[in-house]
């Protein structure tokens, strides 16, 4: 998969800068084109009333793109989102993406709370939350992939192989409540670690058990002693969002790709 279209969602929190700067450099990175949807959970006719922040926003959004040399779109909704919820507005856009980055609701509206499950489910393209606390500086250098044989993870990594192309360093990681997992664990490591070495991608195996804490934070707590700034997870499972991607939405401390 090759990144040229990348969408990133900005509104008027105060993450949205940190956010669209994120996703300037990933753009940069791609040698990609950057599309920018401006918008928040005001209905649509009556976002009249933002259009002097929405003007003041499209030119400095433009003028940064501009600088880093990247090709910058700013999307205008058309007609058929006017009656659209800011929720089916983004998946409507992300339709015409490669790639799909937003943030994490926060305590306060918005974006909806159900914003990031909705757009994985729906957009057909792997979506990028970016937590709405903590500062990150870049995105895609040090890569983790949750790794559990079978569709989800699959799908995800095969979504995650133009960041693990150009990141700084790979791990594939899997848990398990047993020896007898471990063991089912080490051959599928294996296997996927050199499918990952016909791309050219170099991966550290990690094989772990767990017990007295949940699956997530075990996932989290590696991500943040290593300094990852991507987590690749598995979303879908059984047409609906699997409970560790629900808890990493919910719980998440680093930037974390998931697809359906």
């Amino acid at each position: 998969m090759v990144l040229k279209n990348i969408l990133v969602h900005l509104d008027d929190t105060p993450r949205s800068p940190l956010r669209y700067d994120l996703a300037l450099q990933l753009a940069q990175r791609q040698q990609a084109c950057l599309t920018a949807f401006y918008s928040t959970a005001s209905p649509y006719f009556s976002q009249g009333a933002e259009m002097p922040q929405r003007k003041a926003a499209h030119a400095d959004y433009a003028e940064k793109a501009a600088q880093s040399g990247v090709k910058f779109i700013w999307a205008e909704a058309d007609e058929a989102e006017a009656i659209m919820p800011l929720t089916s507005r983004i998946i409507y856009q992300s339709t015409y993406a490669d790639l799909c980055i937003i943030g994490q609701p926060g305590k306060q509206p918005p974006p909806p709370r159900d914003l990031p499950e909705r757009l994985i489910l729906a957009s057909g393209h792997p979506v990028i939350t970016i937590p709405f606390a903590g500062h990150f500086k870049s995105l895609g250098s040090r890569v983790m992939i949750a790794w559990r044989a079978g569709r989800a993870s699959a799908r995800a990594l095969a979504d995650a192989m133009p960041f693990m192309l150009q990141a700084d360093e790979v791990i594939l990681i899997s848990f398990c409540a047993n020896d007898e997992e471990r063991k089912k664990n080490e051959r599928s490591l294996q296997k996927i670690e050199h499918h990952l070495s016909l791309h050219g991608i170099k991966a550290k195996l990690e094989n772990r058990l767990i017990s007295n804490i949940s699956l997530g934070d075990a996932l989290l707590n590696r991500a943040a002693e290593e300094g990852i700034d991507l987590l690749v997870c598995g979303g879908m499972v059984a047409s609906q969002l699997g409970p560790l991607a629900y808890h990493l939405l919910q719980q998440m401390t680093v930037p974390v790709l998931m697809s359906s």
